[in-house]
């Protein structure tokens, strides 16, 4: 897909690894809202960390609220080869046995801050950093789909300021500023043969963009929160490096997708809570993008995507056992932008299941405890690279299985300063 011819930042992005959202997105940006698969996510609930997908959450804010999490990912991303004549040069062929590229996931580490403060009754104002996206696989070195994929790392780092304001005891308003680092680097071999030179791009740059968001509580039992995080235009220089050739600064130019997210949490009885959230991303801006030779400005090579839109959609629940202790679990599917047609083994994505649990403890009213766990499996996954496939290099066809499934352990704290009680924040955010 390469070339058709052949400080807390540096931490954050060194943890930054892996992509467990609709093709290279990253979900897991809050502890609290990974035990019920997001389900309510773009509301309150007590917790601020929702400002990534909603900035009105700010809103909800009581003196000043700080909230981070980490995600553990452990993947399994494992590529089975077809036996010729399915892969030509592939596993079984007489012109290159290489076998099955393997298991592509690899281990990694997502973190999330979140802070928000309100000045008065109505003046809110908050930041939040996060990593929007992110992949990391790794095939191995000699395999029957080596001219498509060897490695990649795709890294960001997106920090988003976000000022709010409540009109009344119903509506409140957050509109933010993001500013993001995108970091790329994808490798794949120039020939289908053993131990062929690898051809790299990789490339970074700093892109802009906003988000808005809406936060409606009509009764003190309902929640609706509404928000908007804009597209980003990654423009910046590249360089497509080949083995043994040298390097080429070269220019791509791809534009990161916008997202809503639409939540609603409602109060059943004093215990019991019901969370939903739909999510639209817009991945059909993937199309096939040139990678430019800035010496002569004619195409170097491409990076083949076509790409749908993506959508996810969960449910779930919350239940308050004590004032000390609450559980909570989801439910959700995520249809993935990548659909048969255009899969590879760059990133081998496929609709998805979400099965979640989670559970919240207070320490004392001031700080608290989340803690969440996904399994995401997906279902009879193909990989079938040949005419009709956007990446198809003639003649170097490839078809295989994919087992993938993934499980996520993310743990969180919440500290608030000043402000009310938090177990009076939701009573203080309708006021009447």
């Amino acid at each position: 897909m390469i070339c058709a011819g052949a400080g807390a930042i540096g931490l954050f992005l060194a943890l930054a690894d892996d992509a467990r959202a609709g093709a290279f997105g990253i979900r897991e940006q809050s502890a609290y809202a990974q035990g019920a698969s997001f389900a309510g996510s773009a509301t309150c609930g007590d917790s601020v960390a929702g400002m990534y997908w909603n900035p009105a959450v700010v809103a909800c804010a009581d003196g000043f609220d700080i909230e981070g999490s980490a995600s553990l990912i452990l993947p399994t991303m494992d590529i089975s080869a077809d036996p010729f004549p399915g892969t030509l040069f592939g596993a079984g062929s007489p012109f290159f046995n290489a076998g099955a590229p393997g298991d592509l996931g690899q281990t990694a580490v997502i973190p999330a801050l979140t802070a928000a403060y309100n000045f008065n009754d109505h003046w809110y104002a908050g930041i939040t950093v996060n990593q929007p996206f992110g992949l990391k696989t790794e095939a191995n070195f000699n395999n029957a789909a080596q001219i498509y994929s060897r490695k990649s790392d795709v890294r960001s780092l997106n920090v988003n300021p976000v000022v709010g304001y409540r009109f009344n005891e119903v509506f409140a308003l957050a509109v933010g500023a993001q500013i993001q680092y995108f970091d790329v680097k994808l490798s794949q071999a120039i020939l289908p043969i053993p131990f062929a030179p690898t051809a790299e791009l990789t490339g970074d740059d700093m892109g802009y963009g906003v988000t808005v968001g809406a936060l409606i509580t009509p009764s003190p039992d309902t929640e609706i929160g509404i928000g908007y995080r804009s597209a980003i235009k990654d423009d910046g220089p590249a360089t497509l490096t080949i083995q043994g050739v040298g390097a080429i600064p070269a220019t791509i130019e791809p534009t990161l997708p916008e997202m809503v997210t639409a939540s609603i949490r409602q109060r059943i009885t004093p215990q019991v809570s019901l969370l939903g959230t739909v999510e639209w991303t817009n991945w059909s801006r993937f199309g096939t993008l040139p990678i430019i030779n800035n010496l002569t400005g004619a195409p170097a090579g491409f990076m083949a995507f076509e790409y749908d839109d993506g959508w996810f959609f969960s449910v779930g629940g919350e239940y308050e056992w004590t004032d000390a202790w609450t559980f909570r679990a989801g439910i959700g599917w995520e249809d993935s932008p990548v659909s048969d047609q255009v899969r590879t083994t760059l990133l081998p994505d496929d609709d998805r299941l979400w099965l979640s649990a989670g559970l919240s403890y207070d320490f004392e009213n001031r700080l608290k405890l989340n803690l969440g766990y996904s399994y995401i499996t997906t279902f009879d996954t193909r990989i079938g690279i040949g005419p009709g496939n956007p990446s198809y290099i003639p003649p170097v066809t490839f078809a295989g299985d994919v087992d993938a499934h993934v499980h996520v352990l993310s743990v969180g704290l919440k500290y608030s300063f000043g402000g009310d009680e938090p177990e009076q924040q939701q009573q203080a955010v309708y006021k009447p």
